[in-house]
């Protein structure tokens, strides 16, 4: 083995790098730690063999709960004993934890110490984890993370993944309020890394990039972070998004190039020091997760006038699929490309997009559903055999969301055929949502959609009907659902209504309401 392009498994490239670049720095904090790359592999080699001991095997999976750290990628490294690694997003509530862990299963979880007290907490609704594991000083009940690995030999682990072994299990939110684990096998996880590292931020050995995304999201993993370190660039590593904080380490770390999402991009222009701070060793900055209104990105094109500017469309589900080059973004600064700026682009070579409407591919223009079709998707979702089924027909992804191409093969997201809301870069489903209102004493019914925000995109909203003689206001039902549900899903506004509109068949009609109170809040 001796490129990435031989590279088979995450084990691979966490052996190569070690190989071809030792010394070179992989990873570092903003707090001055640092790891090579053969630090790095030594490390991860550690973690797995002491985790060995413990009993795990080939597929137990391994949950991690934890804001961004160099310990979180090591994590991953677990993979390389055909571990499955479950990364748990930070922002949910106790709940909702809870049936991701009844879900996955997890033998071994790796809590930082923000969450340690929570999960305490929750070990009696926690039966399949039999090892709790603190980034942090060794306490009452569990393993401190450091000491584990000191425990351990670096060699090489005796188990090995293959190229079609799950890697991780990286959960989306339920439509129905059931947790959806996506199954994303090495080789996916590997093509997706080639094609972004190639044909969407054009990596070199040479790039330093920051890495600010949540790592628990694939946005912050494995679409930008896994091809900055095959490609054996340098990475730093920040815990929390903060604009003034962000700016000063890109200028101060000569940083080359960024993934964010649409709010921090406008957050940074807005920041004070946006005007006089140096971001000339800035080569892009890469936006996803949803899209940017044009009067956004304008302004941040005008403002970080010296980089280049790309978007992706993509999925958990269906890994990286368009994208929306600098080439295309500097034609759309001319009036007669201005419309590309409300597209994601192109296909990237190998994959396949068409747009289907009544059992049939649509001609250019009409607007159907998206489908794609790459060797690099998930595998299906975990343990919901149904769930795949219904996704996934003759290698055909139904992405769920609504489109268009036009004569020049740009892709155009014309709604959410879900009804799924992006706030944030953080996906909301209104079915979910709506399932933890009815379950309110006050409650008749209720209808939770997104309305256009300048600051998030889109600002998750719900319409309400009370029972006859409740007077509960709108502080308190919204109080009561912080307790249930994590913070970002939570309506930041609610309209009390005496009726909600229906179609003939009883449905409620998400797009009345969209249309009604669309420039409302």
């Amino acid at each position: 083995m001796k490129t990435l392009a031989d590279a088979r498994t995450l084990g691979d490239v966490l052996r190569l790098n070690a190989q071809l670049r030792p010394h070179k720095i992989a990873f570092e904090s903003a707090h001055g730690r640092s790891v090579t790359f053969n630090e790095f592999n030594e490390r991860v080699n550690r973690l797995n063999n002491a985790v060995t001991a413990l009993g795990l095997g080939k597929g137990a999976r391994v949950g991690i709960l934890s804001r961004n750290r160099v310990e979180y990628v090591e994590s991953y490294g677990l993979s390389k004993s055909g571990l499955i690694v479950v990364p748990l997003n930070w922002r949910l509530g106790p709940v909702e934890l809870t049936d991701l862990a009844a879900h996955s299963a997890p033998e071994l979880l790796i809590v930082d110490e923000i969450h340690r007290e929570m999960i305490d907490g929750l070990r009696g609704a926690l039966p399949s984890v039999r090892h709790f594991v603190l980034l942090g000083e060794a306490r009452q009940g569990w393993l401190a993370y450091e000491a584990l690995i000191g425990s351990a030999v670096a060699i090489e682990p005796d188990g090995a993944a293959l190229a079609d072994d799950v890697l991780c299990l990286v959960y989306t939110s339920g439509t129905t309020g059931a947790p959806k684990g996506v199954a994303i096998t090495h080789a996916a996880a590997l093509g997706n890394c080639r094609t972004a590292a190639a044909e969407m931020l054009s990596l070199s050995e040479s790039d330093r990039t920051m890495a600010v995304m949540p790592l628990f999201h694939v946005g912050g993993m494995w679409y930008h972070l896994f091809p900055s370190f095959a490609t054996g660039c340098t990475t730093l590593i920040l815990s929390e998004f903060e604009p003034a904080n962000v700016l000063r380490e890109l200028q101060a770390r000569r940083i080359s190039n960024v993934h964010l999402v649409p709010t921090m991009i406008g957050a940074l222009v807005a920041a004070p020091s946006a005007a006089t701070t140096d971001l000339s060793g800035l080569r892009l900055m890469f936006y996803a997760a949803s899209s940017i209104p044009a009067p956004l990105l304008r302004r941040a094109m005008e403002t970080f006038s010296r980089c280049g500017f790309a978007q992706s469309y993509g999925s958990t589900e269906a890994g990286v699929v368009t994208v929306l080059d600098p080439k295309d973004h500097l034609r759309a600064r001319e009036a007669s490309g201005q419309h590309l700026l409300l597209s994601c682009g192109k296909p990237f070579i190998g994959h396949d997009v068409r747009i289907v409407g009544a059992g049939r591919t649509l001609a250019t223009g009409d607007v159907g559903e998206i489908e794609v079709r790459s060797p690099d998707m998930m595998r299906g979702y975990w343990l919901n055999d149904q769930a795949t089924q219904d996704a996934l027909s003759s290698g055909w992804l139904k992405t769920g969301d609504l489109g268009r191409v036009d004569g020049e093969g740009y892709l155009y997201i014309v709604d959410r055929k879900s009804d799924m809301i992006v706030t944030g870069g953080e996906n909301v489903y209104p079915t979910e949502v709506e399932g933890y209102l009815y379950r309110d004493q006050d409650v008749l019914e209720a209808a939770v959609f997104g309305i256009p925000d300048p600051l998030w995109v889109e600002m998750v909203v719900a319409a309400i009907v009370l029972k006859p003689d409740s007077h509960v206001s709108a502080t308190e039902l919204l109080s009561r659902l912080r307790n249930k549900l994590a913070a970002f899903k939570c309506p930041k506004t609610i309209f009390f209504v005496s009726s909600l509109p229906k179609s003939a068949a009883g449905k409620i009609l998400r797009k009345e309401l969209r249309k009604k109170y669309g420039s409302s809040g």
